[in-house]
């Protein structure tokens, strides 16, 4: 009789078993552009708790936790393997892990890997959330003196010059900031290329922002072609333009400012 008894359990105990698990989250951590101590609380909370870590650059992520004092799973999601590493961190989240995305610095997506893992999360109903923190494009932006309120963003440039005049020829009125990100061994035609096609226009030169090689110089196209040296090859160069103003350059050119300044920072 205690058999019979036990019978509606067991066949509860089969339903449990067959019910599907909530899905885990997948966090999308912004890091550190150079300082390893600029990274929020919150951030380093998700990156202690989750069940792994989707890394651009491993290396980079694991100084990180190393410096932080986090033990966590870090697992690649470079370029040579997205596609088959997104199926199995799919499979992990379906099956109720959460797995933080981050990048080698910065924030996922901006000028980064991730968006496709991003929109298959989306796509099969996994929950997907922010931890917003630092961007070299916002960073640079903030420094330049140039209005935030409307900007383009370009993080892939064309590669030869005539390319690249051909590109920002249409933007000479265009009256929103422009943010690049460039090559370090491009600067130097970007900055030809600018001062043929904006030469009054102020430009601002940010490189290695938080780091001690930050270096930050503003001026004229042609003046940051005189004062701009060799750039080392790891850094990252980020190029904030000033925006069209009618009447604003000729002002400009007039005021009795240094040609060009060049500031050094960081810690």
């Amino acid at each position: 009789m205690a058999r019979d008894g036990s019978q509606p359990n067991d066949r509860g105990v089969r339903g449990r078993t067959t019910t599907s698990r909530p899905p885990g989250t997948l966090y999308v951590v912004s890091s550190p552009i150079g300082h390893p101590d600029d990274i929020t609380l919150r951030a380093l909370a998700t990156l202690r708790c989750v069940t792994v870590i989707a890394s651009e650059d491993p290396r980079v992520t694991q100084a990180l936790l190393a410096h932080h004092d986090i033990t966590a799973t870090v697992t690649s999601y470079g370029p040579f393997n997205r596609h088959e590493k997104m199926l199995l961190l799919l499979h992990r989240l379906t099956q109720g892990q959460d797995i933080a995305l981050v990048s080698d610095n910065g924030t996922p997506v901006i000028y980064d890997p991730g968006s496709l893992l991003v929109a298959a999360a989306h796509q099969a109903g996994i929950p997907v959330k922010t931890i917003p923190g630092p961007s070299t494009m916002i960073a640079a932006t903030a420094i330049s003196g140039f209005s935030g309120d409307a900007i383009i963003f370009e993080g892939y440039l064309p590669s030869s010059s005539r390319r690249l005049a051909q590109y920002l020829s249409p933007l000479r009125k265009e009256r929103r900031t422009l943010v690049l990100y460039v090559a370090p061994n491009a600067l130097t035609r970007l900055l030809k290329t600018l001062a043929q096609i904006f030469p009054t226009r102020q430009i601002a030169i940010a490189m290695d922002l938080t780091t001690c090689r930050e270096t930050f110089f503003r001026g004229r196209p042609s003046e940051l072609l005189d004062v701009v040296g060799p750039v080392p090859k790891d850094s990252a160069v980020t190029v904030v333009i000033e925006g069209y103003r009618v009447g604003s350059h000729t002002k400009t050119m007039r005021r009795k400012v240094p040609r060009a300044t060049r500031l050094r920072g960081g810690e």
